[in-house]
């Protein structure tokens, strides 16, 4: 699997992929910072949707590209209300309190600008995507038939080995099970032959 810093100089070298009007504005959307359950509902596609585009490289490094454009360009503009902030506290310490002129002014002024929404801080709460966590109470006998891993994910159901996969990758599995199965199947037609 390619890393993010692979993606971005492959993406460099050759043209991006040419997307779907549906494509782009997902990742438009995405890139923004918006749930991708809010996308799919807004562009009217399935969530699953969302997640095979996800799932895709090239796709998800071009979202990461954008959030992270759209981050630095919210930062930029929460460091300019600080500096308005930062002038007008100073203004009043130094200039108005000494003489206590017109100092209600600048108190509103510094009130607008601090109630004013810092974007940069709220967009990495948007980007990381919230989900929630349900606990179930399952009976004991139930539980001794599943084993988990450390990070509480079970991964044995009884004799039932369990794998946790990218959707990307299912297809590639499926393959190399048919091609086990063939394999398999002609090893019996071999054995059946020679008896």
């Amino acid at each position: 699997m390619k890393s993010y810093n692979d993606c971005m100089n492959n993406e460099a070298s050759s043209p991006a992929p040419a997307h779907s009007l549906t494509e782009s504005r997902a990742l438009s959307l995405l890139g923004s910072g918006i749930a991708p359950h809010t996308v799919a509902a807004s562009l009217g596609i399935s969530n699953s949707r969302i997640s095979q585009l996800l799932s895709d490289e090239n796709f998800a490094a071009q979202v990461a590209e954008l959030r992270y454009k759209n981050l630095a360009k919210h930062n930029e503009h929460d460091s300019k209300l600080d500096e308005v902030e930062d002038t007008l506290v100073k203004r009043l310490i130094e200039d108005c309190l000494p003489l206590m002129h017109r100092p209600m002014e600048i108190i509103k002024a510094i009130q607008v600008i601090n109630a004013a929404k810092r974007r940069g801080a709220s967009t990495p709460e948007a980007i990381v995507e919230k989900q929630s966590i349900v606990q179930l109470v399952v009976p004991i006998q139930i539980i001794n038939k599943f084993q988990t891993n450390l990070q509480g994910q079970v991964v044995t159901v009884g004799e039932q080995n369990l794998l946790t996969i990218q959707s990307g990758a299912l297809e590639g599995l499926a393959k190399g099970k048919r091609d086990a199965n063939e394999i398999a199947g002609e090893v019996v037609r071999e054995r059946i032959g020679n008896v």
